[in-house]
């Protein structure tokens, strides 16, 4: 707590411009008050007033109570002093008369820029920028006076009466403040202007199946908005006016539905970060019309709903003043997508049963013999003497050529399951409500764990003696060893567990990880943009591959797009990444388990077989388990993270399943290696 304490006084330290290195105590305070002062002097008196409420000890347990303390406390002083308490409503709602509400009402807490990209540098040049000057605006005051979390706790944890006291310091009656009226009025004219331009765009009307344009509810709102303006301010038909009222809240939930139906437009056929931005943008504005809609009806709030509306202003002004959570949000539907098309490709790297397992094995040990042939060429690379960039590129090449041939023989590559398994242990998680759902997790986690030891194992199974075969080739062809005696040292010391072998190792399962959001990005790309249909409709290729053929194609490109996406990021980020990384001055290599295996398997055939006996070998070998590990616990783990995080599993939920992990591998733990004849 103290240290929270500590970081909150180091956030605010620049709360307000005015005495920020001087404690005011209340007296001094309130000497201060000049109903007859210029507009400046009262907000800086303001901003004092405001500062002493919610400066708290150090060490306060309860800042929200000390807060209502504090005005409990003024509001004792005030009575004692009602001199002093006639002077501060003078300027309270002097002030309140000469600030323009408008923005305050439509602005804050509300989206300002049309795109996510626009919205993020907004915040980002805020954040560097000198504060705006307040001026005439009560929405830059109340930005001001409030600028963190604690307040709208404190805001909101107000009792009644102490609310009752607070309107006391302002003239309530609707003669006072003329303008808010209108300023409300405005106020809702842009929200529905907003609303209506959202709606109506060609990105949100396409995606509400089966409706024309004037059939939507966006149309008619503000005409009927206009209308019920109108006829509220004319006074003489109240029953019209609440018809009205009532015919507008209808439009308006009518829109929140539209609003549903491109959410599972977008669910079924891939997701925009800029058309959730608009949604979400839709949303607040409907939210905020809402509220507005009520004061014009009501004619007034009551004191609670106030406080709690003010609260609401606040917590929204700091959501949408914080640049990584306007994206954060905006990008969780986007998370759920590529989660999902992940899940969907890890469905079937998970074997459980034996006849399964067996079938992964014999696949992971192709992908190992394919493997033994990228080592092969990534030799060859080396021994032309390119440059680093060049180097890079054709190493990507090679990966990726390997990789996609694998992904075409039907093979597996041990080290990309992991990142495609943990979304779809992540969606069975969902499904965990209780004791049944829990055990069925738990099954799936030992499905998992053992399939992952299945293809590591026919992986390495396959490269050792391959690469064994392509030396032995190697030396009959050219009377050479596939890598000279410097190379084989530099090898066996590349994989070195003494060196940097855990920082490799850990970022080669960085790389992994990214690879499986770019498959599973792309496969939501190419079901946004429809390119299936796209293709299969196309003209020019019906021409050149007939109908059929263009249907074939689609088909194609529907069931292997992540895979290939998948196969040519990897390559990309495994062979150019690092050369990238080391022309900016960061010296990160890659250490690939299967690919460091077999490179490790030629270092010691060309060396001899004394060189088993070396402590060089027997660190190398155990850098080997390493880089295994963390190849695939870290790429494991991020997946599980951001799957964890989009999909919303609670933390009480993850511990039941961990302990229901630990219960079996106590009592079965061989269920987590290898499989029974049946289950």
């Amino acid at each position: 707590m103290l240290f929270n304490r500590l970081i909150s006084i180091f956030r605010k330290y620049k709360q307000y411009e005015v005495d920020e290195n001087k404690k005011t105590s209340l007296d001094l305070i309130l000497n201060e008050v000049n109903p007859q002062s210029p507009l400046e002097t009262r907000i800086e008196w303001l901003q004092k007033l405001v500062k002493w409420i919610r400066g708290t000890d150090l060490f306060e347990d309860a800042p929200e109570k000390a807060a209502a303390t504090k005005i409990k406390y003024l509001f004792m002083v005030l009575e004692r002093n009602p001199d002093k308490k006639e002077k501060i409503q003078k300027s309270l709602t002097l002030t309140l008369q000469e600030l323009s509400s408008i923005e305050f009402f439509c602005e804050v807490g509300l989206p300002s820029q049309i795109g996510l990209i626009g919205e993020l540098v907004d915040k980002l040049t805020e954040k560097i920028l000198p504060k705006k000057p307040i001026g005439h605006q009560l929405s830059e005051l109340m930005i001001t006076l409030f600028p963190d979390e604690e307040d709208v706790q404190w805001l909101k944890s107000l009792d009644e009466q102490t609310l009752e006291k607070l309107t006391t310091l302002f003239d309530t009656n609707n003669e006072t403040y003329p303008h808010l009226k209108s300023d409300i009025e405005e106020a809702l004219i842009y929200l529905i202007s907003q609303i209506v331009a959202i709606g109506l765009s060609p990105g949100i009307r396409k995606r509400i199946p089966h409706k024309r344009m004037k059939s939507l509810p966006f149309f008619y709102l503000s005409g009927k908005l206009n209308l019920y303006l109108k006829t509220k301010s004319e006074n003489n038909n109240p029953a019209l006016a609440q018809q009205l009222h009532e015919e507008l809240l209808d439009l308006l939930m009518e829109s929140q539905a539209a609003i549903s139906e491109v959410y599972h437009h977008l669910d079924r056929f891939g997701v925009s970060t800029h058309l959730v931005f608009q949604l979400e943008r839709m949303k607040l504005f409907l939210k905020r019309t809402h509220t507005l809609l009520d004061i014009v009806s009501t004619g007034h709030l009551t004191t609670t709903r106030i406080s709690h509306f003010v609260a609401e202003l606040v917590e929204q002004n700091l959501l949408q003043r914080n640049a990584m959570g306007i994206y954060s949000n905006n990008a969780t539907l986007l998370a759920q997508k590529i989660i999902e098309n992940n899940s969907q490709a890890g469905e079937h790297y998970i074997a459980k049963d034996k006849k399964e397992y067996v079938k992964m094995v014999k696949s992971a040990m192709g992908g190992g013999v394919l493997t033994a042939l990228t080592v092969l060429l990534k030799n060859l690379l080396g021994m032309i003497g390119l440059n680093k960039f060049f180097y890079g590129a054709f190493s990507t090449i090679n990966y990726a050529g390997s990789f996609l041939f694998i992904q075409m023989c039907g093979f597996t590559l041990a080290t990309k399951q992991p990142a495609a398994t943990a979304p779809a242990l992540a969606k069975k998680l969902e499904l965990a409500e209780n004791r049944e759902g829990i055990e069925a997790v738990t099954d799936e986690i030992v499905y998992i764990t053992r399939t992952q030891i299945a293809a590591v194992f026919g992986n390495l199974a396959a490269v050792i003696p391959a690469i064994l075969i392509i030396n032995y080739i190697c030396m009959s062809v050219t009377g050479h060893w596939l890598f000279s005696p410097d190379t084989a040292y530099y090898t066996l010391h590349s994989t070195d567990i003494l060196g940097p072998t855990i920082i490799y190792g850990a970022f080669t399962g960085v790389l992994l990880w990214s690879s499986s959001v770019i498959a599973g990005w792309t496969t939501n790309w190419y079901s946004f943009h429809q390119l299936s249909y796209l293709i299969t409709n196309n003209k020019k290729i019906k021409t050149i591959l007939t109908a059929d053929g263009a249907k074939k194609v689609a088909h194609f490109f529907d069931h292997e797009i992540t895979g290939i996406a998948g196969s040519v990021s990897l390559g990309f980020l495994l062979g150019l990444m690092p050369e990238i990384l080391k022309f900016i001055g960061i010296p990160l290599e890659v250490r690939h388990v299967t690919l460091s295996t077999g490179a490790l398997t030629a270092a010691v055939s060309s060396l001899g077989v004394e060189s088993l006996k070396s402590p060089e070998f027997i660190r190398a070998a155990l850098g080997i388990v390493l880089i295994g590990f963390l190849n695939l616990s870290v790429s494991f783990l991020l997946a599980l993270f951001v799957a964890f995080r989009a999909k919303k599993i609670s933390s009480h939920r993850k511990a039941l399943i961990f302990q229901s992990v630990l219960k079996r591998f106590y009592q079965k733990p061989f269920s987590f290696f290898i499989p029974k004849s049946s289950t």
